[in-house]
């Protein structure tokens, strides 16, 4: 079972979210319709990285309720399900992937956890607490930035919303203050210079400081110091527009998602 669910403070993508009531998975020009999804597209496509982290939950919670969204959810998740829940694959399985994955899952539980199929929710768990034990052993294997510093969240949030975490929670603690500080610089800014980088580690850990909230905690002083920080920083790669600058994968990202997150 989950301990809490916390919130997603990040709003979601109004249209890639209507896309996916009218069954159609769209990101960034590429689309499938929900029956063809292609879980096994080439590793590293943002379409591939948005479909397996299970980004578009966030999509679907913003333009649906729980009983218009759930059907879909559940959908998608079963034949992820099907397709790797017992099967630990290259891309499905990749350490920053499941830290995102841990993110979505816990924050938009509703929409995956509505089912009275007992044996489908207990898999959706299982899953889970499978998924977190294959990043204590694998989330310092992620490149140094955001995907270390994704993977790294997700044993936090396991370690707080799965039963008998706290020796987990600690152990993801230190290992995302280690992440911190080789993704980021003194100044706030990202080691590789990417604005889009930066945005992405503040997204992530927005929605890790709601894991704490839901557990009536507050997020450890070093990571909220880094926070603090890493906001500024990505402010001074922005346009008047609060578009991203664009160097060093600076792009492409909403006006709105920067506002979003920045607000978030």
């Amino acid at each position: 079972k989950l301990i809490a669910v916390p919130d997603d403070p990040v709003i979601g993508d109004i249209r890639r979210g209507q896309a996916l009531l009218d069954g159609v998975v769209a990101y960034q020009g590429d689309q499938r319709r929900i029956d063809a999804a292609d879980w096994s597209g080439k590793a590293g496509t943002p379409y591939a990285d948005y479909l397996h982290s299970f980004a578009w939950l966030r999509d679907l919670s913003t333009v649906a309720t729980r009983a218009r969204g759930a059907p879909v959810a559940e959908l998608l998740m079963a034949r992820w399900l099907d397709a790797y829940g017992e099967k630990v694959d290259a891309l499905a399985w990749r350490p920053d992937l499941w830290g995102r994955r841990i993110l979505y899952w816990t924050a938009h539980a509703p929409l995956i956890l509505s089912s009275t199929d007992l044996v489908y929710r207990s898999s959706v768990l299982n899953t889970l607490a499978r998924g977190a034990r294959h990043l204590d052993r694998g989330a310092d294997k992620a490149p140094p930035g955001a995907r270390r510093i994704a993977a790294w969240c997700g044993v936090v949030a396991a370690g707080l919303l799965i039963p008998g975490g706290d020796p987990r929670r600690a152990f993801g603690e230190a290992g995302l203050v280690r992440a911190l500080a080789t993704g980021t610089s003194d100044d706030g800014g990202a080691v590789s210079r990417s604005p889009a980088m930066l945005l992405d580690a503040i997204m992530l850990l927005s929605m890790l400081r709601e894991t704490y909230a839901a557990r009536r905690l507050d997020l450890p002083e070093a990571v909220q110091a880094a926070l603090a920080r890493m906001v500024p920083a990505l402010l001074g790669t922005t346009h008047g527009d609060r578009m991203l600058s664009s160097w060093q994968g600076g792009g492409p990202a909403t006006a709105d998602h920067v506002t979003a997150v920045i607000e978030a």
